[in-house]
């Protein structure tokens, strides 16, 4: 048997997957993962879009096409919005009369813990649909990276009405540091808007550490 790389499929098999879940197409308006995630990016991805690499494209249509294979039928995907940030869970589906949201991850179920740009969006949704508890299903795709892999895991989540406001009013201040910057058309500042993980591997690192070094942000 001979085995010969072909790099022109591999691209086919991108572009397909890409074009199947739109992924390179630019998102519009300020969504709530928007202004929870890097704002610098959010900057960028509105002014200067740059296309996804090649691996966020496989780890987002992995997430995609998995999200489709679990979806029943009677599955909702609602859109809410509030102050003029738009908020759409994964998907959701109806239990008596709760709604929860199913998640999927690849980290380990071991960690025992949810990431906070998670809990930070969880609140944001529970602020703009005016509730308290939250149901979260969580499949986590690796298990705990011993075989048998996936694992699945359900849980309320409960919050106290201050502790959603402060979240929420946190949401708020930083939507208005991208719309200022989209208005002054100055970035927000490099590597303060965001988680210190975001950067390692994002698209605009480049640019970023090019402002940095020319002191041009604000």
């Amino acid at each position: 048997m001979k085995r010969i790389h072909n790099p022109e499929i591999e691209q086919y098999a991108l572009t397909h997957l890409s074009d199947l879940y739109n992924i390179r197409q630019q998102r519009q308006g300020i969504h709530l993962s928007t202004v929870i995630y890097c704002l610098t990016r959010a900057y960028f991805d509105f002014t200067q879009y740059i296309q996804p690499t090649e691996e966020e494209v496989m780890l987002f249509a992995l997430g995609y096409g998995l999200q489709d294979v679990l979806t029943p039928q009677e599955a909702e995907a609602p859109v809410f919005e509030k102050d003029g940030i738009t908020y759409s869970p994964d998907f959701m589906l109806k239990m008596d009369d709760t709604y929860f949201e199913i998640k999927t991850t690849r980290m380990s179920i071991d960690k025992g813990y949810l990431p906070d740009t998670w809990i930070e969006y969880i609140m944001g949704g529970c602020y703009i649909r005016d509730i308290t508890e939250y149901e979260l299903v969580v499949l986590y795709m690796m298990g705990n990276w011993k075989p048998p892999f996936p694992k699945i895991y359900a849980e309320t989540l409960k919050f106290d009405q201050e502790e959603i406001l402060e979240n929420w009013n946190r949401i708020v201040t930083r939507r208005n540091v991208l719309k200022g910057s989209l208005n002054c058309k100055q970035p927000p500042a490099p590597k303060l808007w965001c988680k210190e993980f975001e950067c390692k591997y994002c698209r605009y690192k480049i640019v970023c550490d090019a402002i940095e070094i020319g002191g041009t942000s604000g």
